[in-house]
């Protein structure tokens, strides 16, 4: 009853299973109806002796996932057999078996038949495979013309409703110059395929089936050794179908089948098995094969899910960056409410998504024709989205990224229902004058001590170093209404880290004359040290233009050039003076060069 498959799966798995390694091929999730259409001509003795194209048939027609029918028209001088849609496996084979090779080619009844058989429902997948070894052949002339005709219509039919023809030309005796069947498949879009030229028989039929009509599986990895046992966990539990097909280029062994379903059927043939489960319960199927020394067995698995989306709204809000004005003037928060919306996929055994499968997986989706994508995580997608103008979500999963067969009721709609949220109080507007007059009075008391003290600040007396010729006489002077004058010019001679830092240049002209440590100078120039005691050391302006420079550090050593200053004793420098600076540390130093400001140097402050 199989012979010959062994060709079709050693394809499939050499051919077609390359492009589904990846497990993540496009595939169209529409229903799909297929008849084949088989030439059952005499000269099919000779150019198909081992009926290969009734495997090739009965192969492509246990390949068909569950969402797919199939029907059959066999012809020669008229109709031999018609299957109809929706008949199951018994009938098949009764069908397969009794084919005879016999008579002329009717191939015009033959495609009017089949163009007939489709249904009218929208989004269906229709196509035409027809497997015939030669042009339209009638035992006369006006036969001959009236099947030609009956052909054209039918092929005009197919393509207005948009059924496309696939011709499989079988044998090897095409030595017209124009074939008139071709017509078909170019005018509907499908394509021709010439046995040997296209591969064989078994190749071809598997290239229309998992190339142009994209149906969607995996292979699976059965190891060499497996001592006849083989065990295949499904993504998720609650499968409505697992279809697996077995392959060895030896003798099929007894296939024993072990697993949670409602339904479960095996065919075998001579180098063929197909397991056919509906309903799984569990997650798992196991396979054992007797004698179980077969050790070349490949397998192929198609499988499907019904399932429904479910959706969990959690709601929430943002307060908006602006507010709102109420009718009596008391100004409110304004609010924006959010929906974080968990989705879910529940198939008859649970949350499918809930499992190691589908962690992590990006899950295309539309929201009211958004497109988005999610990344399922613990077995589901979270989506976000502001909801102050809507009363409703509609959801809708691409699933048409996997390897399995979804069927899903979709799409979804979301109802928002806003939870009730307190409404802000609004304290009695009270008269506030008499405290803003008290507050008036009291900033303008602190503003007067303010003034006070910096102006005694201003009048600070500090102990100065006296010129060299006043035999280093320190002197308490005045500093009052002394201004800052000229710039710094400072390099870093020495770091802890031994890092490289430019030259800086800080303009004191202009700046308010108030005592500068140097490390406000430094930060400035984004010179960072840490605390190593450059906080500790002040300048202040000084009479006629000199800058005042006074160590309080405790372990500091400051140079006016060579002379090291007194602690807590301010030393005048003037204009291409030189202050050396070794901090706390005792390795960074820093050497302070006071310059004049030119006048163009002035405009660009």
């Amino acid at each position: 009853m199989f012979t010959a498959l062994t060709t079709i799966f050693v394809f499939v798995l050499c051919c077609v299973c390359p492009c589904l390694a990846s497990d993540r091929k496009q595939f169209d999730l529409h229903d799909g109806e297929v008849v084949f259409l088989l030439d059952t001509s005499v000269s099919m003795n000779k150019q198909d002796k081992d009926r290969l194209a009734v495997t090739a048939v009965r192969q492509a027609v246990y390949s068909l996932p569950e969402n797919y029918k199939a029907g059959l028209v066999a012809y020669n001088t008229g109709i031999q057999t018609m299957l109809p849609f929706g008949e199951g496996t018994t009938q098949w084979e009764e069908a397969l078996e009794e084919i005879v090779y016999s008579g002329y080619t009717n191939a015009g009844e033959a495609l009017q038949q089949a163009i007939g058989m489709f249904s009218v429902r929208r989004d269906v997948n229709r196509y035409v495979v027809m497997l015939t070894d030669g042009e339209i052949d009638m035992p006369t002339s006006q036969e001959k013309d009236f099947s030609r005709i009956q052909y054209e219509e039918a092929v005009q039919e197919a393509k207005e409703r948009g059924i496309k023809i696939y011709i499989v030309a079988i044998g090897s005796e095409w030595n017209e110059s124009e074939i008139h069947i071709f017509d078909g498949a170019e005018m509907t879009d499908g394509a021709i395929y010439w046995e040997g030229q296209s591969g064989s028989v078994s190749e071809i039929m598997n290239r229309i089936l998992y190339e142009r009509f994209s149906f969607p599986g995996k292979v699976l990895d059965v190891p060499e050794e497996s001592d006849g046992k083989v065990s295949i966990n499904l993504p998720a539990p609650g499968a409505e179908y697992v279809k697996i097909l077995l392959l060895t280029e030896q003798e099929m062994p007894d296939i024993f089948v072990e697993c949670n379903a409602e339904t479960t059927t095996v065919h075998t043939g001579q180098n063929i098995a197909v397991i056919d489960a509906g309903k799984i319960i569990g997650q798992t199927v196991e396979i054992s094969y007797d004698p179980a020394d077969v050790s070349d067995v490949k397998a192929f698995m198609q499988i499907g899910y019904k399932a429904e989306i479910e959706t969990q709204v959690t709601y929430r809000r943002e307060m908006e960056n602006g507010t709102g004005q109420q009718e009596t003037g008391e100004t409110l928060p304004e609010y924006i409410p959010f929906a974080d919306v968990e989705i879910r996929l529940k198939g008859q055994g649970g949350n499918l998504w809930d499992n190691g499968y589908y962690e992590g997986l990006e899950m295309p989706f539309t929201v009211n024709g958004i497109p988005a994508i999610g990344n399922i995580h613990n077995g589901s997608i979270l989506y976000s989205m502001q909801i102050q103008d809507l009363q409703e979500a509609v959801v809708e999963l691409d699933v048409s990224s996997l390897p399995e067969h979804y069927e899903i009721q979709q799409p979804v709609t979301i109802t928002f229902t806003l939870p009730e949220y307190p409404q802000p109080e609004v304290e009695q507007k009270l008269d506030y004058r008499p405290l803003w007059i008290i507050l008036g009075v009291l900033a303008f008391a602190l503003t007067v001590l303010f003034v006070l003290v910096i102006k005694k600040e201003r009048k600070t007396k500090i102990y100065v170093a006296q010129p060299q010729t006043s035999g280093n006489v320190v002197k308490k002077e005045e500093i009052k209404g002394c201004a800052l004058t000229g710039k710094l010019n400072m390099y870093v001679l020495q770091t802890q880290t031994g890092d490289d830092v430019p030259p800086q240049t800080y303009c004191l002209f202009g700046r308010q004359a108030v005592r500068i440590p140097l490390s406000q100078i430094l930060e400035s120039c984004e010179i960072k040290f840490g605390k190593i005691g450059a906080e500790n050391i002040i300048f202040c302006a000084g009479p006629d233009k000199t800058l005042i420079a006074m160590d309080q550090s405790e372990k500091c050593t400051v140079l006016r050039g060579t002379e090291i200053l007194k602690k807590g004793v301010g030393y005048p420098v003037y204009y291409n003076g030189k202050l050396t600076v070794i901090f706390e540390d005792g390795i960074t130093e820093v050497e302070i060069h006071y310059k004049r400001l030119m006048p163009s140097e002035r405009e660009n402050i």
